[in-house]
């Protein structure tokens, strides 16, 4: 499934409206606030519909998974081309298995879960909570993908050395390593090990986080608490780094300014797990014949790494984390 898709769930006492444009879209929250009412009217309206006073609007179906614990995978089989909402009573959702169903999935699934789903590869930008508003209720987005949480002006008071905790040791890093100073440069190995090194790292340190965000949504919620409690740490979290590529328009291609406009109507849910691996197929298959400009996650060329496209590609970053480069 592509696109994005709105919804609405209401009757004569509330409303609940809402966007969906990711293959997993993830709403936390504590008790009371809105997340079973919004599963108990699907239900309702699947089973009697508007006979009960009950309205949704779609343009694809949405449904609430209610099979049994260990047949999910047979009651997903029978669900195409629709909306999916779990609750967060099914453990299933944990498991590296369903992980293993999504990547082949035509749904779009919308999980409803107080803990991480450290194997789903979800975006920062698609974790909501509830908000109510006299009769509406409607996800309000918890993260974003720059960050602006706290106060931007913080980062002037950083110290003149900043280290950069690096998700990985692959082209973003090397990137990194190339424009900062290689000694200012630390990779974290893997974003399930970031935090740990936030913790060790800050202590003397102030701190730049940099990590592919359309697949870092299971590790964000630690990171944000402890940024909180050290001012002199900053976090960024682009899509990815090769979607910072492709936002740069070094490449000079009308048809990547085209597809960032609107990610959600080229990517099939089917195809890709996350939209990184998206953004990572895109950029590799649009220089893979050129000897210069032709990218591997492995081995960055000089092309990206020199002068006019180096900065180009650093403007893409916001004003304020650039300027913790230039220090």
């Amino acid at each position: 499934m592509k696109g994005k898709h709105h919804v609405i769930i209401e009757t004569n006492r509330l409303k609940y409206e809402f966007d969906i444009k990711r293959n997993i879209t993830v709403i936390q929250g504590d008790s009371a606030t809105g997340k079973t009412t919004l599963v108990d009217l699907l239900e309702e309206y699947s089973s009697k519909g508007k006979n009960r006073g009950i309205i949704v609007e779609s343009d694809v179906n949405c449904e609430v998974f209610s099979g049994q614990e260990d047949r999910w995978e047979y009651t997903l089989d029978g669900i195409k081309d629709s909306i999916v909402i779990i609750d967060e009573d099914y453990h299933f959702v944990f498991t590296k298995e369903f992980a293993e169903y999504l990547q082949g999935s035509s749904n779009y699934y919308v999980i409803i879960t107080r803990k991480p789903l450290k194997n789903l590869p979800y975006s920062v930008n698609e974790i909501y909570g509830i908000r109510t508003s006299g009769k509406y209720h409607f996800p309000e987005q918890v993260y974003h993908e720059f960050y602006p949480l706290y106060d931007q002006d913080t980062y002037s008071t950083l110290d003149s050395k900043v280290m950069f905790l690096i998700e990985d040791k692959e082209a973003g890093y090397q990137f990194f390593c190339d424009v900062a100073g290689k000694d200012a440069c630390i990779s974290a190995e893997g974003n399930a090990k970031i935090y740990q090194n936030m913790i060790s790292l800050s202590a003397e340190n102030s701190l730049l986080v940099i990590a592919d965000g359309a697949a870092f949504g299971a590790y964000i919620n630690n990171i944000v608490k402890y940024r909180e409690l050290k001012k002199h740490i900053a976090l960024y979290f682009p899509e990815s780094f090769e979607w910072m590529i492709l936002k740069s328009n070094v490449l000079d291609d009308h048809e990547i300014n085209e597809i960032l406009k609107h990610p959600e109507n080229y990517i099939d849910s089917s195809e890709y797990i996350s939209w990184e691996r998206f953004f990572t197929s895109l950029l590799i298959d649009k220089t893979q014949n050129d000897k210069i400009k032709g990218y591997s996650k492995t081995k960055l060329t000089e092309f990206y790494t020199s002068g006019k496209n180096a900065s180009a590609i650093l403007n893409v970053m916001p004003e304020y984390i650039r300027r913790l480069i230039d220090k």
